[in-house]
């Protein structure tokens, strides 16, 4: 048995309102979206959201296993988060660490892994997804470009787990339409031929091998375009969680924020966490626990916000320029 023993989120402090932003280009936008602050980066961030998490699973970071982390911003083309993110803890030495990234579906690729080592016997694993997505003026998503992390605690059982892992499945295709540069905003092909085509040939056959055709009470939906996020779900009745009118799209650190939103409230008591990515799509069908009360929610940070100005939006988001080199 695996359980996610602890869960928790960060969602930056600064806000920006998406119709100052649309403003600036003459398009129409509405909610608000996380802007990490000038001091924030992914490792930080990351932390934030571990803290949340190890806390409320009462697992000390030395006492785990492995650490993996979820990243498609990471400004470092070799570097990595999760090594950092482990010393930050202690989880030092016979510690298994990976960086998965490459597409939102990083974000289970590194769960399922982690899901993988807690089954095979080696001890807690604990999982982060973070990004801060990069913005351009000229880009029509430049409103949307969110932050923020998210962190799950895997284990093999728990006093009062957050939730019980029931199902798992996966479907890789090939299919691959949006690429991206480091640091650059994403090209995409044709969205409506991946929408008839790519979509539904990932996401079914690993809803269907997660759920064993059973409909979940809620689901959180991890996508590389927001605006495709509840068509993933296809016919399903479940309540899509999703704090998407206040945060942005996050990228990996969306389907993880979502989650610990979807507990924390009790969303229902059948959840599912589905992303697809370029190439394929996994599905994780789990079955909710005791609500987390200690610890910022995710609805705390959401309340507890400073706006700022579509001026201030970008200068917070420009790379830190070390001795010539953009961090």
């Amino acid at each position: 048995m695996v359980v996610v023993a602890g869960v928790g989120a960060y969602v930056p402090l600064y806000r920006v309102d998406r119709e100052d932003v649309a403003a600036q280009t003459d398009g129409a936008a509405s909610g608000e979206t996380a802007v990490p602050a000038p001091d924030e980066n992914h490792v930080t961030m990351a932390s934030e959201a571990a803290d949340t998490a190890l806390a409320r699973a009462g697992i000390d970071g030395g006492d785990l296993s492995g650490v993996l982390t979820a990243s498609v911003t990471d400004r470092f083309a070799e570097h990595g988060i999760a090594a950092h993110v482990a010393y930050r803890y202690g989880a030092t030495g016979d510690v298994r660490t990976a960086d998965c990234g490459g597409s939102t579906r990083a974000a289970t690729d590194a769960l399922v892994l982690g899901i993988d080592r807690v089954r095979a016997g080696e001890g807690p694993v604990l999982v982060v997804g973070v990004d801060a997505v990069p913005t351009d003026p000229d880009d029509d998503g430049v409103a949307y470009a969110g932050a923020g992390a998210g962190a799950v605690v895997l284990a093999e059982s728990a006093d009062d787990p957050a939730a019980t892992v029931t199902g798992v499945g996966q479907s890789t295709t090939g299919f691959v339409e949006r690429h991206r540069l480091h640091g650059e905003v994403p090209t995409r092909l044709d969205d409506r031929f991946e929408q008839s085509t790519g979509v539904p040939e990932a996401v079914g056959p690993a809803m269907e091998a997660a759920l064993d055709g059973a409909d979940p009470d809620a689901a959180v939906v991890g996508t590389p375009e927001s605006w495709r996020a509840r068509s993933v779900l296809g016919g399903s009745d479940a309540e899509h969680v999703s704090v998407f009118d206040s945060v942005g799209d996050a990228a990996t650190a969306s389907p993880f924020i979502d989650l610990a939103h979807a507990l924390e409230t009790g969303a229902g008591d059948s959840l599912a966490v589905v992303v697809y990515g370029s190439g394929g799509a996994d599905a994780v069908a789990l079955e909710a626990g005791a609500v987390p009360e200690d610890g910022d929610t995710v609805a705390d940070q959401l309340d507890a916000k400073e706006l700022v100005t579509y001026a201030q939006h970008l200068r917070y988001r420009e790379p830190v320029d070390y001795q010539g080199v953009a961090q």
